[in-house]
């Protein structure tokens, strides 16, 4: 494995000396050390950040940026001031990230300011009203691996900012609360002057907190109740509930051995603590991506824009560039190409005439828009189904059994706690012990360590290339025994790969403009390939020269003319050139060279499956692509041909893996005929491709082109697995001495706001030293 020079990302190198992971990467890392921004990586620190793939490349759209900037010019117009406004921002990942976009919008005239805030993916943009050619500036960013959108106010986002705002009143409310129990700690006398203001204060101070924060957690637990399942929030409730009435009683009664409020106080924040820690990584990977689905919202229809589920057999609408049709279509107008990977796996091109029926998730990869006939409604679209499929949250059916185990104990020994204390004539030490033992009996220890497990598996995972979106993954991910995966794009790259690499080094300025020509904003996989080939030389040359219509001719190639010239890319022969199987770039019907291409397995794919069945895992490839090409697929990875199945539809799909799975199937999958088969998986992952629909409902997403990520994925699983038995061995001892402490009725409040800070910092301490082996 080597390293990216850019990202980070550890990567399987294709050739020997490969210093980039993709050549998004090197592109970037060009372009920073051309632009004299060397500085980017001192203040990156060697932190590991997504790849940046074909961002640099693609072509974007930042219509959606207009009504903004008009909006803040108008108001700068009106109140005066600069104008501003606010966006997403995808690729934006630390301090280096936040430096680079400042340096890059200082660099335009009229600009003011640039704020980047990492966490939150978000951009905002100050500006001389009339004066900043804020598009420009967008456009810019993707030339470094950065590509502004609407900003979203997504529901993760709203609840990430409301952990936060609850977390830093609790975190007051704490610091007041042990501030002012600490004189009674201390021995101050009961009529001391400020006795009664400072309990005063400590009860105002637990009372903020439980309405706060504690409030946020008695909720949860009270709708896992009332949905009939348990979670870890459960006992977090029973705790603080019991020590703040406890608490209440003790104040009311003169009993100091019930008053636990600094504790409910520390007790809230440190919980809160590590729930914002367990969502923060989790809501950051699914923030991370900003690309627009393939599938359209709205189709246009003459004048009119047409919801999908108003779409009626016999209307006619135009289908965009890019984007998937969403339901079967018969085309009317002219002939086109399509991609029909989506639906059957194959990766060809396919070229449609008029009158071809369309099925739905077909993707059009000419660039006008063509016009389509609907015949069928969007509720009897398959489209429609694999899309609507929800792969809703599941949780560990381990930790519900302990759970109810933990639970069960802990309600037995505090109420036998206190009946028996009544048995001895002692009411009041009874009710003390039972408060006591539901007090130090709450999971402190765990609610700190597991979201920290969680986020060092996160951070761990990120650097191998894969984001994790689900926060019960890696106990899921233990379970694993079969491992399936999709073909095309999944096992194989997505894209064919350029055989020769200098075959585009060496063309002449004026070939290699003619290339960078044909290929800008071309939505077929070899015009991508050879667009990203040309990197660096391809884009300056495009920035040089004005742009000229291509022409395309489905099934043959492109063309354009210019100064008398007639420059050609597309199949070998088509223009009089020797028909070879090659692509060739003519001027004028002459050869100036040939490319060739190959579909590859994604790097490392055989070490990691080598890797896996040496954890016992069983190895499957479910696709829709034809039965031959599968099964010399599996003879070449050596898996077994029984375990191995082409052509299947997305139902069939979904049928195998249910016959497969019991609860331990990881599959593996980038296209809509994956999604029912997400749906029947225990855990689910895809690789980020140009045309993705499963990173949002994927329990893990990889932006990496190899698959070592797999190997590393259940290493840091199993790491994870040793830290949190570590941790869960002591919180068991701990509550053992713990209630036995309480029975004794020798546990006091002091006792208790001593042990919870301590047993929290051992239990992290735990589950951050194991190691990946």
């Amino acid at each position: 494995m080597a390293t990216c020079e850019h990202c980070g990302t550890a990567f399987s190198p294709t050739e020997e000396d490969a210093r980039y992971c993709c050549n998004g990467c090197e592109f970037v890392a060009e372009m920073i050390r051309d632009s004299g921004f060397d500085r980017f990586y001192d203040l990156k620190q060697g932190l590991a950040t997504a790849p940046v793939r074909s961002r640099p490349f693609e072509e974007h759209d930042f219509s959606w940026a207009s009504p903004l900037i008009t909006k803040g010019e108008e108001s700068a117009a009106t109140k005066g001031g600069s104008a501003a406004m606010d966006c997403s921002l995808e690729g934006i990942s630390c301090v280096g990230c936040v430096w680079l976009v400042e340096k890059l919008f200082e660099k335009h005239p009229g600009a003011i300011r640039a704020a980047a805030h990492p966490a939150s993916g978000r951009l905002h943009l100050e500006w001389q009203a009339a004066q900043c050619d804020v598009p420009a500036f967008l456009n810019e960013l993707t030339r470094f691996g950065y590509v502004a959108g609407p900003q979203t106010n997504g529901a993760p986002d709203h609840e990430r900012r409301r952990l936060a705002a609850r977390l830093g009143l609790c975190g007051a409310f704490a610091l007041n609360a042990m501030g002012f129990s600490l004189p009674t700690y201390l021995g101050m006398p009961d009529d001391f002057e400020f006795a009664g203001l400072f309990r005063l204060i400590t009860f105002l101070s637990a009372t903020l907190a439980m309405l706060v924060g504690g409030g946020y957690f008695i909720d949860r637990a009270w709708r896992s109740l009332r949905a009939g399942t348990l979670h870890i929030d459960l006992p977090i409730a029973l705790g603080l509930i019991s020590a703040y009435a406890g608490s209440i009683a003790g104040w009311a009664m003169h009993i100091e051995g019930l008053r636990y409020f600094d504790f409910v106080a520390t007790f809230v924040f440190l919980m809160l603590g590590g729930r914002f820690l367990q969502t923060a990584a989790v809501d950051r990977n699914r923030r991370r991506l900003l690309r627009a689905s393939p599938l359209p919202t709205h189709v246009a229809s003459g004048e009119d824009s047409v919801a999908l589920d108003a779409i009626t057999p016999g209307l006619s609408f135009l289908s965009d560039p890019g984007r998937a049709v969403p339901v079967a279509s018969t085309v009317s107008d002219v002939e086109a190409e399509v991609s029909l990977e989506w639906i059957n796996g194959e990766a060809d091109p396919v070229v449609v005439q008029p009158g071809t029926r369309l099925p739905a998730g077909a993707i059009l990869l000419s660039r006008k828009s063509l016009v389509l006939r609907a015949e069928e409604t969007w509720e009897d679209s398959l489209l429609q189904r694999l899309t609507a499929a929800d792969h809703s949250e599941r949780s560990s059916p381990t930790l519900q059994k302990l759970l109810r185990i933990y639970l069960a104990a802990v309600l037995v020994i505090g109420i036998a706690g206190l009946i028996a204390w009544i048995i001895a004539g002692q009411t009041v030490t009874g009710v003390q012990v039972m408060i006591s033992i539901f007090v130090v009996s709450c999971p402190c220890a765990l609610g700190v360590a597991m979201p920290l497990a969680d986020d060092l598996a996160a951070a761990r995972a990120e650097r191998s290339g894969a984001f994790v979106r689900s926060p019960t993954l890696w106990a899921r991910l233990r379970n694993v025994r079969h491992v399936i995966f999709d073909k095309t794009g999944t096992l194989t790259l997505e894209r064919p790969v350029l055989e020769s690499p200098e075959s585009v080094d060496s063309l002449q300025d004026d070939a290699a403009l003619a290339l960078a020509r044909l290929t800008a904003g071309s939505l077929h996989p070899i015009g991508r390939t050879l667009l990203e080939a040309l990197g660096a030389r391809g884009q300056r040359l495009l920035s040089k020269y004005a742009p000229l219509e291509i022409t395309e001719h489905p099934g043959q190639g492109v063309s354009y003319d210019d100064n008398d010239h007639r420059w050609t890319l597309g199949k070998a022969g088509w223009v009089g050139d020797e028909a070879d199987g090659s692509t060739s770039l003519c001027c004028d019907g002459q050869r100036i060279t040939s490319f060739h291409f190959r579909d590859t397995l994604r790097p490392g794919t055989s070490q990691a499956l080598a890797a896996l069945r040496a954890r016992r895992h069983q190895l499957w490839i479910l696709s829709g692509d034809t039965p031959e090409k599968v099964r010399t697929l599996a003879k070449q990875l050596e898996i077994s041909e029984s375990h191995a199945h082409g052509a299947l539809d997305p139902n069939e799909k979904a049928s195998r893996v249910q016959e497969i799975d019991h609860g331990d199937t990881l599959y593996l999958g980038d296209g809509a005929n994956d999604s029912l088969a997400f749906d029947a998986a225990a855990v689910t992952g895809t690789p980020v491709v140009d045309r993705s629909l499963l990173e949002s409902k994927a329990d893990f997403y990889t932006l990496g082109s190899g698959l070592g990520f797999l190997t590393t994925l259940f290493a840091v699983a199993d790491a994870r697995a040793r830290g949190v038995r570590s941790a869960f061995s002591f919180a068991l001892i701990y509550n053992l001495s713990a209630v036995i402490l309480c029975l004794a009725g020798h546990m006091s409040p002091l006792l208790a706001a001593i042990l919870m800070p301590l047993s929290s910092i051992i239990s992290v301490l735990l589950v951050s030293l194991p190691k990946i082996r």
